[in-house]
């Protein structure tokens, strides 16, 4: 097996065990019973989180470094998709990429586990002391990151495998705050008769809520505000709103059934053809969407929202602020505040919205917070404020960002670029805990991670391997 093969072994193991984000056990345990199979150090805390030692490869090497990436993943999967999350994720593969059939693949972050892993395994890189660290729930607001306590680590050369273009090195990135807001839903029978209409969004691509979210992708949630909205004249009533999802990913599934009055059916259906047709008028250069539409038997005594509930919802729906609302001044290009409505789910009576926020200015993340507050304090039943992380500083002075660029450019013969990325990574925690840590972010050619269109580069995956192996060498002389 070569060592590229190696690494691809690896990162199948990693995806056939489920590991969406609060479901670390298993993959954590596998990862403590690698290290201890091969005579390695290792601890795991009470969040699962690994810490992994492996000595120098070489005598009279540098001081340590330290490798992270992160164990869960986003899972999610296409609308009538069959697959089971128990059963993990299946490799697929073409001549270019590794992909998932109807899923998430979970290369965001698995790929920087198996690249670990592989570095774990070796007995031929040269390397100083390695101190590989695995994180959880880094999808959920970096939770992990925030939990461990990494005082016994040695090194303060950091490397983050968490980035997803090669050949980018990230040196800074946007803290994030997430928000659910609740409502503690009312509900009434319709005691005249109403028919049924469940309306389904189809054919938005989703997408990572902090690198995908200035490309002017549709988001499920704010379309199903819009529609609510769009009907708020006629006689519709609204029960089983639904938009399941994650926080740090842009909504693509969306439904909402409509009770309507059957004289007025003809009316709502033409109005219905007329959101959609707006809809796909203004993503027609950026994505695509379709309603599928369900008519059910007319039915009296169906079960409705409240008029003030359906009210508060479509209203907050529609002043929620969602996208870019900031681009830096001091970063041509880079987005610096946005926000991302990613989850709209009824469980128990009670409806949640959950949202993330990002900005690489604190004082934006904070306007933003308060922004909703307002609304929430008026609009829904309880609002809630969680997974606050920080930011990560640029560096002016970084010998590991002169080495890691100067060895990219020698090996691949290419221009490499230092880059701030508008997404959530741990650096900034790292930084934080630690201040005075030398840190970068890099990794292979990913796309639409946390989408079900995720794919990794095979190409990309064998540059980086070479990439990071040599860096390893050279560090180990620094």
């Amino acid at each position: 097996m070569s060592d590229v093969e190696k690494v691809i072994s690896y990162f199948k193991k990693v995806c056939s065990i489920p590991r969406a984000s609060g479901d670390e056990k298993a993959v954590s345990d596998y990862i403590v019973d690698f290290a201890r199979d091969r005579g390695l150090d290792v601890t795991q805390d009470s969040c699962y989180n690994v810490i992994v030692r492996k000595p120098a490869a070489v005598p009279d090497a540098g001081e340590p470094v330290i490798l992270q990436g992160h164990l869960d993943m986003v899972y999610v999967k296409e609308n009538g998709s069959s697959h089971v999350y128990e059963n993990g994720i299946e490799v697929k593969e073409d001549d270019a990429y590794y992909y998932a059939d109807g899923t998430s693949l979970g290369s965001d972050n698995g790929i920087a586990v198996a690249y670990c892993l592989a570095v774990l395994d070796s007995d031929d890189i040269p390397h100083p002391d390695l101190e590989i660290v695995f994180t959880v729930k880094e999808e959920v607001g970096l939770v992990g990151a925030d939990k461990i306590d990494i005082s016994s680590l040695k090194g303060t050369r950091f490397i983050n495998l968490d980035s997803e273009e090669e050949g980018i090195f990230y040196t800074s990135c946007a803290g994030g705050l997430r928000c659910r807001m609740i409502w503690d839903l009312e509900t009434e029978k319709m005691e005249e008769e109403r028919v049924p209409l469940r309306v389904t969004f189809r054919g938005l691509a989703g997408g990572h809520s902090g690198i995908n979210i200035g490309m002017g992708l549709g988001n499920s949630i704010v379309l199903l505000g819009r529609l609510l909205y769009f009907l708020k004249d006629m006689q519709v009533r609204v029960n089983h709103l639904d938009a399941p999802g994650k926080a740090n990913a842009i909504a693509n599934n969306g439904s909402v059934c409509l009770y309507v009055k059957p004289e007025e059916l003809d009316e709502v259906k033409a109005k219905l053809a007329e959101a959609e047709k707006t809809f796909q008028t203004e993503l027609q250069y950026t994505d695509s969407i379709s309603f599928e539409i369900e008519e059910g038997a007319a039915q009296t005594g169906a079960e409705v929202y409240t008029a003030k509930y359906q009210k508060e919802i479509t209203e907050s729906l529609m002043l929620l602020p969602y996208g870019v609302s900031g681009y830096s001044f001091a970063i041509d290009g880079l987005i610096e505040t946005s926000m991302n409505l990613g989850s709209l789910t009824c469980e128990d009576g009670k409806l949640t919205l959950l949202m993330s926020l990002r900005s690489s200015v604190a004082s934006q993340k904070y306007m933003l917070r308060d922004k909703i507050q307002i609304i929430a304090d008026s609009k829904c039943d309880t609002c809630i404020f969680e997974s606050d992380y920080p930011g990560w500083q640029y560096r002016k002075d970084s010998p590991l960002r002169d080495t890691a660029i100067a060895l990219y450019e020698k090996l691949f013969h290419k221009k490499a670029e230092v880059a701030a990325i508008h997404a959530g990574l741990e650096c900034g925690y790292w930084d934080s805990k630690k201040p005075g840590m030398d840190i970068i972010s890099t990794g292979p050619d990913l796309f639409d991670v946390h989408s079900t269109k995720e794919k990794v580069s095979k190409e990309s995956i064998g540059h980086m391997w070479l990439y990071l192996k040599e860096l390893l060498k050279e560090l180990s002389k620094a």
